[in-house]
């Protein structure tokens, strides 16, 4: 019982990955509106969506390594999601107009931490609910 328990985390942190790996690609397909002259460098909002697709990769990694009963992909999913919190903390790019509006560009995106909260869950609740195995004496 203990190990379809774990799987709940699993799903959670595959929803939370899917949710980022929509923010991911649509920033990039979204980046185009972005170009004019003095705005912002080509890169920037590519950097962005890289990394946030980069991060969901890891996570749906994760998600599917523990569907397929390998537990280790709890890890990916802990470290996905702390990866992502921290990285929408970090600008890297900030550009203030003419009118003095700012405009800051962060390492990673995110829908509202939902995405990302959800894998930080569930690869919590991937080690609280995993089937505890005794050790042979």
């Amino acid at each position: 019982m203990a190990v379809q328990n774990a799987k709940i985390g699993a799903i959670l942190g595959f929803i939370g990955a899917v949710i980022l790996l929509i923010v991911g690609l649509s920033g990039i397909s979204m980046s185009i509106n972005l170009y004019g002259p003095g705005f912002v460098p080509i890169f920037i909002p590519y950097i962005t969506a890289g990394v946030t697709s980069a991060i969901s990769a890891i996570g749906l990694y994760g998600a599917v390594l523990v569907i397929r009963d390998n537990f280790i992909g709890y890890k990916f999913l802990l470290i996905a999601g702390i990866v992502g919190i921290i990285g929408t903390f970090i600008p890297i790019y900030v550009y203030i107009d003419e009118w003095d509006w700012t405009y800051s560009f962060y390492l990673s995106s995110s829908f509202s931490f939902i995405d990302l909260v959800l894998m930080l869950i569930g690869g919590i609740l991937g080690f609280a609910l995993a089937e505890k195995k005794e050790r042979k004496e």
